[in-house]
């Protein structure tokens, strides 16, 4: 198999993830406005002290976790799948589908948003949009297309780990983070997966499926 460029967004096909069972799935935080469009397969770190999802974390020690949003498409069925759904932000709502929202591809070209901070209408509504996050435990497996499309090969045996990507460029540029093979990059916390299969998404995109080892 080649790279892994992917047509849509990104995707996860939850094969064991304990979150399902422990009840380590964390969804009250909104988002850091900065980022206009989360996919799934993405991690974020849950930042309680910042008090938004963000993709730096304010403490130092928090684990980056992973996007795991509900998957939900309100366009007609035949012209929707899984690659379709992202949480674009639109203000501060958002909407699900790349098909309702032309242009906004990949998330590397939107407009801009602006939140209103106040609210004051609705004292107890929630500021942004509130992602949801899994968190990862050893032995957990998943299967994956969101990660960095690079010129070799994903291989059985490859140590994959979250790390900071950029996209857009000026004011709309934002950072996320998505699975990395590329080992100059490697950073200081210990999250790391492990390439089990080299695999398919459902709807026969290029995938890995990877089981975290620390």
């Amino acid at each position: 198999m080649g790279n892994l460029a992917r047509n849509g967004y990104g995707q996860v096909e939850p094969n064991q993830l304990s979150a399902q069972k422990t009840g380590q799935i964390y969804a009250s935080l909104p988002l850091d406005a900065a980022v206009k469009v989360l996919q799934n397969g993405q991690f974020m770190y849950y930042d309680y002290q910042s008090g938004k999802v963000s993709a730096t974390d304010s403490t130092g020690v928090s684990e980056p976790m992973l996007v795991f949003n509900e998957i939900k498409l309100y366009e007609d069925q035949y012209r929707t799948s899984y690659k379709d759904f992202a949480m674009i932000r639109v203000g501060d709502n958002y909407v699900t589908s790349k098909l309702a929202t032309e242009g906004y591809g990949d998330g590397a070209t939107n407009s801009g948003a602006t939140i209103n901070p106040a609210h004051i209408e609705y004292g107890y509504r929630m500021d942004g949009i509130a992602p949801r996050l899994f968190k990862t435990n050893i032995g957990d497996i998943y299967t994956t297309n969101t990660v960095v499309d690079t010129a070799t090969d994903y291989a059985v045996g490859q140590i994959l780990f979250p790390t900071e990507v950029t996209y857009g460029t000026g004011s709309d540029a934002y950072k996320v983070l998505e699975l990395t093979n590329d080992s100059s990059a490697t950073p200081s916390g210990t999250v790391k997966f492990v390439v089990v299969k080299v695999y398919t998404m459902p709807d026969g995109q290029p995938a890995v499926k990877i089981q975290r080892v620390a």
